[in-house]
């Protein structure tokens, strides 16, 4: 009865486009609410299901020399040879920069951070994936350190360890791990059903260890608190993209790390298992 009265109230042909022209914006508003909504919601969380998520990364930090040189060079030989001359000739002071120079051990130390990401196949995702790559990619540093020079390596495809503190195996901004039968990080292959990668985040800058101890250099971070470095003066952020490529997707999530991560002066290193990435989210590229 309502409608019937309804249509028979009289409307001019201009109400009747004005009535239009608000619904129109109405739909037109809504939708684009409806399409602001879906991209906030997107952005806040991401993929709901990805074929492979982070299962852990282990962070190992420590301290190492590297291109030793034992400057001690002495021998019987020499020291007669020695003798003799000092016996013809008139003897001379060394300076004392000769003197300040003249240690057993002089030898640059570096400071490592080892990240290793292990990714882990979803199992409750329902399309079977491989791995076709993984790369880290847009590599930051947010905070640098106070003292010394952060560089990034790649694991070396020598035989005598994983890293090798030289210009070739430096990494610019990106690091691509191809998807192999099974994890190879010396030739830069994650296995293609899940595995790990893994790169290194080096302080070169802290300068010379200097010592006249016979001793051997015991490696690891103790040889920072003998430099008189101080925790404080390591710490840096450190940020980088994870992009994941299956076979007919790629997803990308970001990562950020404060490094080292626990209190590393005075100790061989330290070993930190991260496990919780519930808040890490992935999005589609």
């Amino acid at each position: 009865m309502i409608i019937e009265k309804l249509k028979r109230i009289p409307i001019s042909e201009k109400a009747k486009k004005r009535i239009k022209l608000c619904l129109i914006i109405l739909l037109i508003v809504t939708a684009t609410a409806f399409a602001l909504f879906t991209v906030m919601k997107y952005q806040v969380e991401g993929e709901k299901q990805v074929p492979f998520r982070i299962g852990k990364v282990i962070v190992i930090s420590s301290a190492s020399t590297t291109d030793a040189t034992n400057v001690k060079e002495e021998n019987s030989q020499e020291q007669n040879e020695n003798q003799s001359t000092e016996e013809n000739q008139t003897e001379t002071e060394a300076t004392p920069q000769e003197e300040q120079e003249n240690y057993i051990w002089n030898e640059k130390v570096v400071q490592t951070n080892d990240l290793y990401i292990y990714l882990d196949k979803d199992t409750n995702y329902k399309k079977d994936q491989v791995i076709r790559s993984v790369k880290i990619d847009n590599i930051q540093i947010l905070e640098n350190v106070k003292l010394g020079k952060i560089q990034v390596y790649m694991p070396n495809s020598l035989d005598d360890g994983l890293y090798k503190y030289a210009n070739e195996y430096l990494v610019n901004s990106s690091l691509t791990y191809k998807g192999g039968v099974a994890d190879n990080v010396k030739a830069l292959e994650i296995g293609n059903q899940g595995g790990c990668i893994c790169i290194s985040f080096a302080n070169v800058g802290l300068g010379d260890y200097k010592s006249n101890d016979a001793q051997e250099i015991e490696q690891g971070g103790t040889i920072l608190s003998q430099m008189n470095i101080q925790n404080e003066d390591l710490k840096f952020k450190v940020s980088f993209d994870l992009i994941i490529e299956v076979e007919d997707k790629t997803y990308k999530t970001n990562l950020v790390f404060d490094l080292p991560i626990d209190e590393l002066v005075g100790q061989k290193e330290t070993h930190t298992e991260i496990t919780d990435f519930s808040k890490t989210i992935f999005k589609r590229l």
